[in-house]
């Protein structure tokens, strides 16, 4: 009980840092929008000659491109600079010294952040999506499934999160590190291009990588593209890879905290 109580407070500072860096937030989500507007139009001039790409009609893409928006803010402030700052100042020691989960201790606070920013961009991205869409494509069940398989979907990019911030532990650049990150997470998870779009064998490798889980599933599910049984599949698949980057994020991450090295502090 003890230990739900220290994680909840962590869970409360998360959210208040998220509040107090509103502005970063704030900067961040109309960098998203801006190339939410662009991805709209440039959809909307390839389908005003087209009926139907790759299962994809106009109706079904301008709701992927609001929903795909949703996904990306979540959970959208990254941790490497930060681990990166603190490794430099010495002050990451004093995390691992205290009596809780240094990975559990991020966790909590990103899920803290993540709800202060998934609150602002429901409520601004959903007023917008009624207006357009309307109600009609809304359905109960796909909706909670939709949250559910969201919750994963952040769990999955924090984990592959923590194991870019563990290569800080190996070098000084951790705005490379951080800006790889973001590319490779963006571009596989579907934030530019539906999965369903990548050609051949690509399109059939990138489907076995976790980034699947982290924004083409929770889309999917929203957006009725799924049968039931397919759902669960995904959002089965999605808790192994959370499973699977925990296990690996463990193990690297007692070899990371073996080569702290002090620059100061």
């Amino acid at each position: 009980m003890a230990g739900v109580k220290k994680y909840s407070a962590y869970l409360r500072c998360g959210f208040l840092d998220g509040c107090a860096s509103r502005g970063y937030f704030i900067t961040g989500m109309l960098g998203n929008f801006v190339q939410a507007v662009v991805l709209y139009y440039v959809w909307k001039s390839i389908f005003a000659s087209h009926t139907m790409i790759h299962g994809f009609t106009w109706q079904l893409m301008k709701q992927y491109v609001f929903v795909s928006f949703l996904c990306s803010n979540v959970f959208s402030m990254g941790f490497e600079m930060q681990t990166a700052q603190r490794i430099i100042q010495g002050d990451l020691i004093l995390d691992l010294l205290k009596p809780v989960s240094y990975r559990g201790m991020l966790f909590f606070r990103m899920l803290g952040s993540a709800g202060m920013e998934f609150a602002v961009t429901a409520f601004l991205v959903g007023s917008v999506y009624l207006a357009v869409n309307g109600t009609a494509y809304l359905r109960l069940a796909n909706s909670l499934l939709f949250f559910l398989s969201l919750f994963f979907g952040m769990s999955i990019k924090f984990c592959i999160q923590y194991l870019f911030s563990l290569l800080c532990f190996y070098t000084d650049n951790a705005y490379g590190v951080t800006k790889a990150r973001e590319v490779l997470t963006n571009f596989l998870s579907g934030a530019f291009l539906p999965l369903a779009m990548f050609p051949g064998i690509f399109g059939k490798l990138v489907k076995w990588l976790p980034f699947q889980g982290i924004l083409d599933t929770p889309c999917s599910i929203f957006l009725g593209m799924l049968t039931p049984r397919e759902m669960l599949q995904r959002i089965a698949v999605q808790c192994l890879w959370v499973l699977l980057l925990c296990a690996a994020g463990g193990f690297l991450g007692k070899k990371a905290f073996r080569v702290i090295s002090m620059y100061g502090g």
